[in-house]
């Protein structure tokens, strides 16, 4: 029987590496984020059931109920979809923005089936669909989908979550090639609340069956060490020497380009791992600093230069080029600021919390 994997983190924190790395496997098939479209739409179908309405299906870690994870995780295990359902799911699910399979369609399925099924059906087909039906283990890399892996380990899928400096992250989301991709910018606080829920998965994921945590610093740093621990926890053969040593591929066969912000990469490249010092402002560092204080000395990230509240309650945000509808909900107002420096007050934010 084909093993299930998954891949996923924030955004610009090196997912498409390792998804990369995976797939040159000759035991794994892993896709480039091919069915985006599917987490969202079925995210979006739990809220609606349980009266919730959020700009983020795939939320910021800020959600106003507790019990939510729990709660999606039984809804995802339980939840069966009828004949509708799946023919919308399956015609929506590779039509996400920038999504890594435009041109696939999958066959149909008798209903009902749940979440998992569904999943299990779509990421075989595209593993015939590009002749990889010989690999062991199958499965994609998703951005942002943090909350969907309490489920996925539990039901046998090998799920790897990978971390990366927040600066780092902010920096290659808000500038360089990413920036003109999407056309705008992020605001700062959408996306270390992102980064900060990403941050607590793998901290809570770390250690647990089924699932593997890594550091993009350690990947770029240290790729044979790490590699080789992830083909323990996958159980599949060590990743062949010549695998760092040659030009990578996509999943389709392409060659790979990398999806650096600042530049082509053919294989594992740590020459970018500080480009953040000299794309984020000095206030905007110490902003991400003290907002994610806690879950960055967790991870090994903690600044030279301990964050102070301050940093936090007189920082200006430069909103030039920032998305209007996503500053609408995460402009840091009197509302927003004072959720940061109550969080910062109630000992997220220990140590010298006086400015």
């Amino acid at each position: 029987m084909t093993g299930q994997l998954f891949v996923t983190g924030m955004l610009r924190s090196g997912t498409t590496l390792l998804q990369t790395l995976l797939t040159n496997h000759p035991q794994l098939f892993v896709a480039y984020q091919p069915f985006h479209q599917l987490y969202v739409d079925v995210k979006r179908m739990f809220l609606e059931e349980q009266g919730w309405n959020r700009l983020l299906p795939l939320g910021d870690g800020m959600d106003s109920s507790s019990d939510e994870p729990d709660r999606f995780a039984a809804w995802l295990r339980s939840r069966t979809f009828d004949a509708d359902e799946l023919r919308l799911l399956i015609s929506r699910a590779a039509t996400g923005k920038g999504g890594g399979a435009a041109d696939f369609s999958a066959p149909p399925l008798p209903a009902p089936l749940g979440f998992f099924g569904l999943s299990t059906h779509l990421h075989a087909s595209l593993a015939t669909r590009f002749s990889r039906d010989d690999a062991g283990q199958v499965g994609s890399k998703e951005v942002l989908c943090e909350e969907y892996l309490p489920a996925m380990t539990s039901e046998g899928i090998h799920c790897l979550l990978i971390v990366r400096d927040p600066r780092a992250v902010i920096a290659s989301a808000n500038h360089g090639r990413y920036r003109a991709q999407v056309g705008d910018r992020y605001p700062l606080l959408m996306l270390v609340r992102l980064w900060r829920k990403s941050a607590r998965a793998w901290l809570a994921m770390a250690g647990t069956d089924n699932a593997t945590v890594v550091r993009y610093e350690d990947l770029v740093a240290r790729p044979d060490a790490e590699l080789e621990a992830v083909a323990s926890a996958l159980s599949i053969a060590s990743f062949p020497d010549q695998l760092l040593h040659s030009p990578l591929r996509d999943h389709r066969g392409a060659p790979w380009k990398g999806n650096s912000s600042f530049g082509d990469k053919i294989n594992v490249d740590a020459a970018s791992d500080g480009a953040w010092m000299t794309k984020l402002s000095t206030a905007e560092a110490r902003f991400i600093e003290a907002c994610a204080k806690t879950e960055m000395e967790a991870l090994g990230y903690a600044p030279e230069v301990p964050p102070r509240r301050i940093a936090i309650s007189e920082f200006t945000e430069n909103v030039v080029g920032v998305r209007p509808g996503y500053l609408e909900h995460y402009a840091l107002g009197p509302a927003n600021r004072e959720i940061e420096l109550a969080r910062w007050d109630a000992g997220a934010g220990d140590g010298p919390a006086s400015p």
